[in-house]
């Protein structure tokens, strides 16, 4: 048996390793994490077996629910995007109405559309309609770009079934519903700083993005620079991930649409989820326990039951009732899945990183040597998730490994709902995003930043929303204790 100083360095080189391997040497954040995660349990004497098994055991239980409901959320935010249900939320939500309202607009546009959606989808789908919106009301391009980012960022970090609170849910065994509900409280204000307040504070520095040469003009979506500052030096080309995406870019949509479903259509679908849920969770409180509608509200609180019926929902109204055809639907239900597989590795591998560390003791090791200090533990997972972003980039790489170190604590505090440990450690790994983080370089792209102005404007947007949602976890964690 090794003893607890041997065990505590092992995991450090163990994070050290994945961070080189994922920033320095390049590899996929999957492939990286199995081999700092092979190398820590073989050098805590599992042997080979024992190790795999590990690995194995905890990648199948990590995905096991995890992986249902990222997957079920992504196929539903296909049928949205590809049945134009996407398009009508945003013309309905945007519209043309009074310049003041266009950033609170967008930015509630954007966390609606995101909600189903993964990150980078989500955002190079709305590109189009930032342009279009700087056009209308003669803006540049950051001052919608940022709203709609700000949105993005709000629901992907904070609202299931985003892949990051899906993930820690599962870690800390936390309830879905009540996540949502939480999530709705720390998301208004995390919106309304990036949104409304984080333009005004930048607004000074005269940054406003430039659509020539850029990615969407390449491909043949833009139509000259948008009205701003034009600039001619630093020119962006196909750094990142923006190329890789970048065929996911459709037409501009603010402009009125025709053949696209109604907007009760479109949010019921988004909504029958969340909704789902929420009164799973909820209402059986309000009720006497074992009666014959239990296990009803246990189906309807299931995630996964509830977004497989939000699915089941969404081919009829935005599939069959729209006309399309079987071999339609399961098109767009391979197209929503595609973009996916890498994400389920990337999870399933942070599962098997967190088992192992709990395989070899380091996790109780951390839990005992914890246990006496003050600080809080929502602020201790923000903090953990937060080192995880900076170094890894990437924030859902960064909740699965945050998890293994921060879920053994949660027994020693079991006056702090867990719920709101799930949000510290998502709003934690939203902060600070930059050049390892392949959002920074879509965001660089689209909006034709050079490096410095995008880590004056999108890094310091996400660190700003990251701090805004501590504080407000804080907040709901104060009422509810005095509650």
């Amino acid at each position: 048996m090794h003893s607890s100083l041997y065990i505590l360095g092992s995991g450090v080189l163990a994070v050290a390793l994945l961070v080189l391997l994922i920033a320095k040497a390049k590899l996929h954040p999957f492939i990286a994490l199995l081999i700092s995660t092979l190398l820590l349990g073989l050098a805590n004497g599992l042997g080979p077996t024992k190790t795999v098994e590990t690995i194995t055991d905890n990648f199948g239980s990590t995905l096991s629910v995890t992986g249902l409901v990222i997957a079920m959320g992504t196929v539903l935010g296909g049928i949205l995007l590809n049945s134009g249900g996407a398009d009508r939320i945003a013309e309905v939500l945007v519209g043309n109405r009074a310049a003041v309202w266009m950033p609170i607009s967008i930015g509630v546009a954007a966390v609606i559309i995101g909600l189903p959606n993964l990150f980078e989808v989500t955002f190079v789908l709305l590109v189009p309609l930032v342009y279009s919106v700087a056009r209308r009301y003669n803006k540049n391009l950051l001052a919608v770009g940022l709203p709609m980012a700000a949105g993005l960022m709000t629901s992907h970090a904070l609202l299931p079934p985003g892949p990051a609170t899906v993930l820690a849910a599962g870690a800390y065994d936390a309830s879905l519903g009540i996540t949502i509900l939480y999530g709705i409280l720390v998301g208004v204000p995390v919106l309304l700083a990036g949104a409304l307040l984080f333009p005004r504070l930048i607004a000074r520095w005269n940054i406003t993005g430039d659509t020539e040469g850029g990615a969407l003009e390449a491909l043949g979506h833009g139509s000259g620079p948008a009205p701003g500052r034009p600039r001619t030096a630093d020119k962006p080309g196909t750094a990142g991930t923006g190329g890789g995406t970048a065929t996911a870019v459709r037409t501009e949509v603010a402009a009125p649409s025709t053949g696209l479903p109604s907007l009760a259509a479109c949010l019921s679908t988004v909504l029958v989820a969340p909704v789902m849920m929420i009164v799973g969770t909820l209402l059986p409180d309000a009720l006497p326990e074992h009666g014959w509608y239990s296990p009803l509200f246990d189906a309807i609180g299931n995630p996964v039951i509830a977004l497989l019926a939000s699915v089941l929902y969404a081919y009829w109204v935005l599939g069959v009732r729209l006309g399309s055809t079987g071999a339609t639907l399961l098109a767009n239900t391979k197209k929503g899945l595609t973009p996916v597989i890498s994400l389920l590795l990337i999870v399933g591998a942070g599962g098997a990183l967190k088992g192992m560390l709990q395989g070899i003791g380091l996790s109780d090791i951390i839990a005992d040597n914890t246990a006496s200090w003050s600080i809080s533990p929502i602020l201790f997972a923000w903090l953990i998730a937060a080192i995880f972003r900076i170094a890894l980039g990437s924030g859902t790489v960064a909740v699965a490994a945050a998890t293994g170190i921060i879920a053994p604590l949660l027994a020693q505090h079991p006056g702090t709902p867990v719920e709101l440990i799930v949000l510290a450690t998502c709003t934690g790994a939203m902060i600070f995003s930059h050049v390892s983080d392949g959002a920074f370089w879509i965001f660089k792209e689209y909006f034709g930043l050079t490096v410095p102005e995008t880590l004056k404007t999108w890094s310091l947007l996400v660190t700003v929303q990251s701090v805004v949602g501590l504080a407000a976890i804080l907040l709901v964690d104060a009422v509810v204790q005095l509650v």
